[in-house]
């Protein structure tokens, strides 16, 4: 199975009413298309989400304006130029059969099978619990026996809970409770899983496998890969590097799953500019990652010129650099913890957040990955420490791990004590205060102001033990903001120091009294991000990475290969305009400085064009002096 780079995800969801379907399409030009624009691989519609087929099958609705077998033509021209072809079902949306089976759709919690907005897609869903299940296996079954497929994608695998008769009837057979969300939710999520696995029994193991919607975790031994869709205007600039620091963990190559659209997908007319597809695409490499960009096929004309332009453009680019971004790995001094099966929330996305803007080196792991290839792990809000994780704690604390604890994190399963006697911390209780502040104690470079500051989201009472370090004061404020039957108490300032810390140090743990990491990514507090950089100085004052003149809008990170060290420095971001997140321009820096920690380096140059950097050896470090950098700059340590 090949490695998938370069790769487009081709929409094709088209309505009933297009008498001119297909018209101008040639399958020829369609892949010539494709391999001009340096495409690699392409995820291709055998079955949009209305529900109908592009290739005659014998089970399924193909379009009624269809009288040749695309998908089948797609699939014969892109082999023969080597682009490797990936089979498209719509799983979760079939409304071609919603209207011809009202028995095999979703029934939500009000008894409806129609609702929301009618003009959108997810009006409508399909449950996996009806003969809609041995439906579509069987259009699966038909596509597997009769084209030289690589792989398939499942699209909209998402859990919708489905409480119809035979679905209640189900859970109740099971010994679940039939008017228990959970126990509805959970038997929707086995159909999928089980409709997965007879998939997987179809297409065998040589094939790949994706399907969207489903956690990692509900889908190990079923995928054969991550594909990481995120359309940043709609999923937002925070979502992708987080998922991806954590998927790039789980064993399987990952890739990021972009869009050229300004909105979303269906953007017929929307073609986002060139330095923000290039964003995603560098975002990628950045993080270890190849790219997918995701494209809507016009009905009539097929692939759109212009489109392809820009893409190959970008892919020509991304080629040149391959040398040094093919199967590396990303080296990070920071572990960020989540949990095996749990999904990662906004405190992940704060914690990736800050940690870019700090410019140090992180990944997202979970409680089975190996803690001691990192200098530091973060316990982000509410991180438990069960008995048998505590024991991975304890170990990695006593080989001179640091770790940094916020909020309910670091407390038993149970929320009544600190789990390990390490942290030499008592829990008081819950936060009674709902506008409550702290002081800093300890030098801060600068970064903070000498006053109290806003804690903004409430966490636990914290109190230090013997030998325990007051490192921020907690305040409490007059009165809670509330409404005492006279007056809305909005105004609310802080009145005296409570006798708790905001936070606190017992060797090498530091423990914040709130969602630090949750609450950064609601507020952006930048006293919080400087009590994070101060934290993370005190346990790491020698990082892999360390920069000079860097903006904290730009991101750093370091990718290993062989005997190579690379530095990837990504100018471009985000500005709010209307409703959406814009990137237009490509930035410009200079008088940029990067510090690689090592002694060792053979040479040092920028990719992909080899021209030599000057650099020196200094405390330890390897200084290098940035040349102009405008958007992008990849720098190579050969050690």
């Amino acid at each position: 199975m090949r490695t998938i780079k370069r790769a487009v995800h081709i929409d094709f969801h088209t309505m009933p009413d297009i008498p001119d379907f297909g018209t101008n399409f040639d399958a020829k030009a369609f892949a010539r298309t494709l391999k001009d624009a340096r495409v690699e691989y392409v995820n291709v519609f055998a079955k949009c989400n209305i529900g109908f087929a592009y290739y005659p099958t014998e089970i399924g609705v193909m379009h009624p304006y269809l009288n040749f077998d695309m998908f089948g033509q797609i699939v014969e021209e892109c082999r023969k130029v080597g682009i490797g072809v990936t089979a498209y079902f719509n799983a979760g949306l079939d409304h071609e059969m919603a209207r011809k089976h009202r028995e095999w759709t979703v029934v939500n919690k009000e008894g409806q099978v129609i609702y929301g907005d009618r003009t959108e897609n997810f009006f409508r869903n399909m449950c996996f619990n009806s003969g809609y299940r041995e439906h579509l296996l069987a259009m699966v079954r038909e596509v597997a026996q009769r084209y030289p497929v690589e792989g398939f994608f499942f699209d909209c695998m998402a859990v919708t809970p489905c409480y119809g008769n035979e679905c209640l009837e189900g859970i109740r057979e099971k010994g679940g409770d039939p008017q228990n969300d959970e126990d509805v939710r959970a038997f929707t999520k086995e159909s999928l899983i089980s409709f997965s696995r007879a998939v997987k029994e179809i297409i065998g193991d040589d094939k790949f496998l994706y399907l969207n919607g489903l956690s990692p975790a509900d889908t190990e031994g079923l995928r054969t890969h991550n594909e990481i869709e995120c359309l940043p205007s709609g999923w937002s600039y925070d979502f992708f590097p987080a998922q991806v620091a954590y998927a790039r963990n789980l064993g399987q190559q990952t890739f990021y799953m972009t869009g050229r659209f300004n909105v979303n997908w269906g953007d017929f007319g929307g073609l986002k500019s060139k330095a923000s597809l290039l964003n995603d695409c560098w975002d990628a490499l950045m993080n270890g990652v190849p790219t997918s960009i995701g494209d809507h096929m016009h009905p009539r004309d097929g692939l759109d010129p212009a489109v392809y332009k820009v893409i190959g453009e970008i892919y020509e680019e991304l080629e040149r650099y391959e040398p040094w971004t093919d199967h590396v790995r990303v080296v990070a001094d920071i572990g960020i913890l989540t949990f095996a099966g749990g999904e990662l929330a906004d405190c992940h996305n704060g914690a990736v957040r800050m940690l870019g803007e700090l410019k140090m080196t992180y990944d997202i792991i979970n409680e089975n990955h190996d803690l001691s290839a990192y200098k530091i792990i973060i316990l982000p809000d509410d991180v438990r420490i069960t008995s048998e994780f505590g024991q991975k704690l304890q170990s990695f604390i006593a080989m001179g791990g640091g770790i940094i604890s916020s909020g309910h994190s670091g407390l038993n399963p149970e929320g009544t004590a600190f789990a390990l006697g390490e942290w030499n911390m008592s829990y008081e209780g819950e936060d009674p205060w709902n506008s409550s502040y702290f002081r800093m104690l300890e030098d801060t470079l600068g970064e903070m102001p000498d006053m109290l500051c806003g804690i903004y989201s409430q966490g636990i009472l914290l109190q230090a033990k013997e030998g325990a370090q007051e490192i921020a004061e907690y305040w409490q404020p007059y009165f809670n903001r509330e409404w005492d039957g006279f007056h809305g108490s909005f105004y609310t300032p802080p009145d005296r120091y409570a006798g708790w810390q905001a936070v606190a140090r017992s060797n090498n743990i530091i423990q914040f009294c709130f969602p630090v990491f949750g609450t950064y990514m609601e507020y952006a507090a930048n006293a919080h991000k400087a009590m994070v950089a101060y934290s993370l100085r005190q346990l790491l004052p020698k990082p892999l990475l360390k920069c000079e003149g860097i903006p904290t809008t730009a991101r750093v990170t370091v990718t290993e290969k062989e005997h190579k060290r690379i530095i990837h420095v990504k100018l471009t971001h985000p500005e709010p305009r209307g409703k959406y997140n814009v990137i237009e321009d490509l930035q410009t820096l200079n008088g940029a400085v990067v510090y690689l920690k090592g002694d060792n380096a053979s040479s040092v140059y920028l990719a992909p064009g080899q021209e030599p950097l000057n650099h020196q050896f200094i405390d330890g470090y390897i200084r290098i002096p940035l040349p102009e950098v405008v958007g992008y700059a990849m720098v190579v340590v050969e050690r």
